[in-house]
């Protein structure tokens, strides 16, 4: 029997995750996440599940498992932040290679993840250099320490329309106010092309501005 995070302690009285650092939102009406307590194998069913009815994502990490519904914002916020960052990294003439949504996942390290947009930056490699999560709601299972278990060089979190920035150092995330790849790259405009309703006008605005 797979027990709900909101009814039961798994064994040894494990407590949900703190939310990675930010604090919680209440779900939209298009967006929501379900948490409970569950094996591996609960988990890859989770997954197919997921994947068969479309539009939700599943997250699993020491044992809690987070089935994630996918709201329009969620999906325009990501596809507008993705969009700008490509269209200056070909400004910039910077090769990067697009992990997009590949799946995290090992059982070793007992986490599983599909992150929104992820890249390589200079050549491929096995694991991205970055990952983004778009934020709408908060609450749940602790995003950075997923990452953290693939050492995933920097994790960006956009989140009420501010983008978050952490390096790993010393195995650990730290808060930074730039990116560790793009040091000279205008992070507030980049949150704030995000949030715009158009596509077109997102990367528009983004390269109009230095």
């Amino acid at each position: 029997m797979i027990a709900s995070l909101s009814e039961a302690s798994a064994p040894g009285q494990r407590k949900a995750c703190v939310p990675y650092r930010l604090a919680p939102t209440k779900p939209s009406k298009a967006e929501g996440r379900h948490r409970f307590w569950g094996t591996w194998e609960d988990y890859k069913y989770s997954q197919a599940m997921a994947e068969r009815t479309g539009g939700m994502r599943a997250t699993y990490l020491d044992g809690r498992i987070e089935i994630m519904t996918l709201s329009l914002e969620h999906e325009m916020r990501k596809r507008n932040l993705s969009c700008c960052l490509d269209a200056g990294l070909f400004e910039q003439n910077i090769d990067f290679y697009c992990h997009g949504s590949a799946t995290l996942e090992a059982k070793v390290r007992e986490a599983g993840k599909e992150p929104d947009e992820s890249y390589c930056f200079h050549e491929q490699k096995e694991f991205p250099d970055l990952v983004i999560e778009i934020a709408i709601t908060r609450g749940g299972i602790d995003t950075l320490e997923l990452y953290r278990r693939w050492s995933i060089p920097e994790v960006w979190i956009w989140h009420r329309s501010q983008l978050h920035v952490f390096h790993l150092t010393e195995g650990d995330y730290i808060s930074a106010d730039r990116s560790r790849w793009f040091p000279d790259l205008n992070l507030a405009l980049l949150a704030e092309c995000t949030r715009l309703d158009s596509a077109k006008e997102a990367r528009k605005h983004f390269l109009a501005r230095p």
